[in-house]
C-alpha cells in the first residue's frame, strides 16, 4: 500500500472529509423581499422551512418591521431563533442603528450567528445568548429539541407555550436577566421597537422591562405574541404603561385554523402596541 492510499484510508483523514462535507452541505437559502436579498445558512429542515416562509409565515410581522423601523433606531428581536427577522430589522436601522438579537437556545444561537455573518451584519447586530426573565439568576433552561430552528424550549418550566408537558431532551443551567438590568448596566441601549415571541414567556419578559416601558425612553412600538392563557393580564400590563393595541395579525398557521372554524379567542396572534397618543 502506497503512502497516498494509506493516508486516504486513515481514520483522521476520513473524519476530516466527513466534517468538510457537513460544512459544505449546509443548505443556503436566499430570499428577496423586493428591496433586499437575505441569505440564510440552514442546519436543519426547520431552518429551511423558516427561511423559505420568511415573507408568508408572519406577513404582519414583516409589514410592521417595514413600516415602523427607521434608520438609526434600536430594535430588540426577543426570541430571534435562527435569525429570520433579525436581518430585516438590521437593514432598516442601518449602520447607525443597532439590533439586539436575544436567543437562549445555544443551537439556534450558532445558526443565528452564521446568518448575521452571511448577511454582513456583524457591525449592526449584537447577538445576546442570555435568557430574559422578570428577575436575575440561574435557572434550568429546558430544551424541547436540540435541532436548529426548533421552538418551545422553556426557562424554569417543562410546559410549552400551549400548556403541554414535555420531557426535555437536554437541560442547561443558564443565567437569566432582565431588560431593565441590561440597560442599567450599559450592556444594551433602550429600544425604539421590540418584537417578543418566546413561546409563552412574554409576560415575564415584559415585567422585566417595566422601567423601560414606563420611562422617558419607552419604545415607540412593541409586537407581542398574545397567548390566550395570559391575554387579560398582558393587556392590563401594557395599558398600565400607556400602550394600546394598534393592530393585530395572525400567523399563517393561525389563519388556517381560523379558516377551519377555530375559536378566535383560542388562537394565539401577534399584537402591535403603541402609546395611546401614537396609536
Amino acid at each position: 500500500m502506497n503512502a497516498v492510499t494509506s493516508q486516504s484510508s486513515s481514520p483522521a483523514f476520513l473524519d476530516r472529509v466527513r466534517f468538510y462535507l457537513k460544512r459544505r452541505l449546509a443548505k443556503s437559502v436566499r430570499v428577496s423581499d423586493g428591496e433586499h436579498t437575505y441569505v440564510f445558512r440552514c442546519e436543519s429542515m426547520m431552518d429551511v422551512t423558516r427561511a423559505r416562509t420568511l415573507l408568508s409565515k408572519e406577513s404582519g410581522t414583516v409589514d410592521w418591521i417595514r413600516t415602523e423601523v427607521k434608520p438609526g433606531q434600536v430594535f430588540y428581536d426577543i426570541g430571534a431563533n435562527m435569525g429570520i427577522y433579525t436581518p430585516l430589522a438590521a437593514v432598516r436601522v442601518g449602520p447607525k442603528g443597532k439590533v439586539y438579537a436575544f436567543e437562549p437556545h445555544v443551537v439556534n444561537v450558532h445558526t443565528l450567528m452564521h446568518n448575521v455573518k452571511a448577511n454582513d451584519l456583524a457591525g449592526i447586530v449584537q447577538v445576546m445568548s442570555c435568557a430574559l426573565n422578570d428577575r436575575e439568576g440561574h435557572f434550568d433552561f429546558n430544551y424541547y429539541s436540540d435541532v436548529s430552528g426548533s421552538s418551545n424550549s422553556q426557562l424554569n418550566e417543562v410546559r410549552d407555550g400551549a400548556e403541554r408537558d414535555f420531557r426535555p431532551v437536554l437541560t442547561e443551567r443558564k443565567f437569566a436577566t432582565t431588560v431593565d438590568a441590561l440597560i442599567a448596566s450599559g450592556a444594551i441601549a433602550p429600544a425604539d421597537h421590540i418584537k417578543i415571541d418566546v413561546d409563552g414567556n412574554e409576560m415575564l419578559i415584559l415585567q422585566g422591562m417595566a422601567g423601560l416601558l414606563g420611562g422617558v425612553s419607552a419604545p415607540t412600538s412593541i409586537q407581542v405574541e398574545v397567548n390566550p392563557r395570559y391575554k387579560t393580564a398582558l393587556f392590563d400590563l401594557m395599558s398600565g404603561h400607556g400602550y394600546v393595541v394598534a393592530s393585530r395579525h395572525h400567523t399563517l398557521e393561525g389563519k388556517q385554523h381560523l379558516a377551519k372554524g377555530a375559536d378566535p379567542e383560542q388562537i394565539s396572534y401577534n399584537a402591535v402596541f403603541k402609546r395611546g397618543a401614537q396609536a
